[in-house]
């Protein structure tokens, strides 16, 4: 009997990056007394310090609610917040323009070069080394995603190529495809992999967003809850597939468990039986 569903094996593996391959949790407060103690670091540091060079307060907390978006769309989301609005119009007399909006956005990406290269933070998550091995060894494809500028998102791979062999298959270009919550990202990876349909494919991220964008491109969904930005709880409200700790556990999850419920012929977002 013909039947549309699918019934292979996993192709392809999209990871995003801080937070889930590199950037992982770790105590720098020798180095920023603010460290939080949780990974993808990297991105809020800038901006942490792009806020409190022009006078306004803004905790790491607060940072991370909009985490996994991309950058400029993060920024906007800040600077419309209540409280952030309020400590504007009292600096400045105005709510802030669109020139401003751009300055302050340049400031920030200065400064996620230098952040999204340093040394501390580009060291990869415990067990993402024989995580990407154990996949390439199965056949898998592996992708990444990003809210970081394409720009910054290349020169961090390639630094994990040359100092960890960490090495991706394709990317996403986020400066052209829809950025996160949006499931652009994942569809433009699968296109370059020449991989489909969206039941062969698994999205892996620290961050609600690019949980979301995952579901949304019908992908299997595996939420990382202590190496980055967002905990069990939050990322829980996103709705992923599975969370495991880190991505260490990611080859047998998928081999033992994903797999077998693709060939039982189960589909993604269909729940934990």
């Amino acid at each position: 009997m013909y039947e549309r569903g699918y019934k292979g094996k996993i192709s392809l593996v999209l990871l995003d990056l801080a937070g889930t391959v590199c950037d992982g949790a770790q105590d720098l407060r020798h180095r920023w007394p603010e460290d939080d103690l949780r990974g993808c670091k990297a991105p809020v540091l800038p901006f942490h310090t792009v806020f409190k060079r022009h006078g306004i307060s803004l905790d790491w907390t607060v940072i991370r609610q909009f985490m996994g978006m991309y950058k400029p769309d993060h920024l906007r989301l800040l600077l419309e917040l209540p409280t952030v609005r309020e400590q504007y119009l009292s600096l400045y007399g105005h709510p802030y323009t669109q020139e401003e909006y751009l300055a302050w956005l340049e400031e920030f990406r200065i400064l996620l070069t230098e952040c999204a290269l340093d040394d501390d933070l580009t060291r990869p998550t415990d067990g993402a080394a024989e995580c990407l091995t154990e996949l390439r060894h199965a056949d898998i494809l592996l992708g990444y995603d990003t809210g970081y500028f394409s720009g910054i998102a290349r020169a961090l791979t390639q630094k994990l190529a040359d100092l960890y062999n960490l090495t991706f298959d394709v990317g996403s270009n986020s400066d052209e495809a829809h950025g996160r919550p949006s499931p652009g990202m994942v569809y433009d990876c699968m296109m370059k992999a020449k991989v489909w349909p969206s039941e062969a494919v698994v999205k892996v991220d620290d961050t609600v967003a690019g949980i979301l964008s995952g579901n949304s491109a019908g992908c299997w969904t595996v939420g990382i809850y202590a190496t980055g930005s967002h905990a069990y709880d939050k990322l829980l409200t996103a709705r992923p597939d599975y969370l495991l700790p880190s991505i260490r556990y990611l080859p047998a999850l998928i081999f033992f468990i994903i797999e077998p419920r693709i060939r039982r012929g189960e589909r993604p977002g269909a729940g934990i039986p």
